[in-house]
């Protein structure tokens, strides 16, 4: 059974990889429109941004790659006004899209709590739609371009003037969990953001993977809260753990929350139930190297190359599946741990 659960991974890794092969390298499409704070402060938003292919893309600033508007739902609460300026959160979506609108729903609910949200959508931006299969995505939308989505946001809202530039968080939903957990990683950003720029404020990861490392391990600093389901089989706890402890030895404060009976995806909107079929990658290990390449470190393969990302995935990852959906009690209390970790960031 395992070995035909390797097969069938490895001609899943196979197919991804001759997609992402074939031609068709264009711009995408503009959907956005970059935004005047001063004339339209709310409502649908867009600034500036690239779409990063690999991590050396981060080196050169997408020097090298398209340039193009993202964008996502801003939501301001009802007492933001030049006179009270308001913190803010950058939302990150997960793999499978915001078409069932939790971050939108995110954005609402920290509104009105006087807390201003931008829900990006890098899918959208990028053309994207929920009828595009999950290679489309890949390959329209590659991971990384959601990490420089969220460093844009957080450069263009330093010109909002009912936000408050110091006080900007940055939270994800799986994928974009593990992006948002990026952010703090200053190799990552320095390039992007500038030695001297912005920098978020709080991090935060819905169900994030933590299987990732750099070489140059250097962190902006400020607080993080990583949030996990124990019955998540798509995620290592202990791997968490291991993270965590690292970031503790450089004078991190971290806090991991994980909820029993929770899954993958605790606030979707259908019922929680187990998909068979999925991809497991919690077993691959992701090593930002100084010279900005992203080694496999069970296999090491560079995965910034296709027949290295090939090689490295038929190891790693296993179609063993995972739970996915609804649980209420954890909506509910995720909610409730992230919104006080957001307050005690902000003190």
């Amino acid at each position: 059974m395992k070995k035909t659960i390797k097969i069938t991974t490895l001609l899943f890794v196979v197919a991804l990889s001759l997609f992402l092969l074939m031609p068709g390298d264009e711009a995408p499409k503009p959907v956005f429109y970059s935004s005047d704070f001063s004339k339209a402060p709310d409502g649908i938003v867009g600034f500036p941004t690239f779409t990063a292919k690999v991590t050396h893309d981060l080196l050169d600033n997408g020097a090298n790659v398209h340039h193009t508007t993202s964008g996502g739902l801003l939501v301001l609460p009802v007492t933001a006004s030049v006179e009270n300026p308001v913190p803010a959160v950058v939302i990150l979506h997960g793999s499978g899209g915001d078409w069932t609108g939790r971050s939108v729903y995110l954005a609402n609910r920290l509104a009105r709590h006087g807390i201003a949200a931008i829900a990006v959508d890098t899918f959208v931006a990028r053309d994207l739609r929920s009828s595009d299969d999950y290679l489309e995505r890949l390959k329209k939308a590659p991971i990384f371009s959601q990490l420089v989505d969220g460093l844009q946001a957080l450069k263009a809202l330093q010109e909002h003037p009912y936000i408050d530039g110091e006080r900007i968080a940055v939270a994800g939903f799986s994928i974009g969990a593990a992006n948002a957990l990026y952010s703090m990683f200053e190799p990552a950003i320095e390039h992007v953001l500038g030695k001297e720029g912005p920098r978020f404020s709080a991090y935060a990861a819905f169900y994030a993977g933590c299987s990732f490392d750099f070489e140059d391990f250097r962190v902006e600093g400020s607080p993080v809260l990583i949030m996990m389901g124990a019955e998540d089989e798509s995620m290592s706890v202990p791997r968490c753990q291991s993270f965590i402890d690292k970031l503790k030895e450089h004078k991190v404060d971290v806090t991991l929350k994980v909820y029993p009976g929770a899954g993958h995806g605790w606030e979707q909107p259908y019922p929680a139930h187990f998909k068979p079929e999925a991809v497991v990658t919690k077993n691959c290990e992701m090593l930002w190297t100084r010279d900005y390449t992203n080694i496999e470190q069970s296999s090491g393969e560079n995965v910034d190359t296709t027949f290295g990302a090939i090689k490295a995935f038929s190891h790693c990852s296993e179609k063993s599946g995972y739970t996915m959906g609804l649980h209420e009690p954890t909506k509910e209390q995720s909610w409730q741990d992230f919104y006080a970790f957001l307050q005690s960031s902000w003190q």
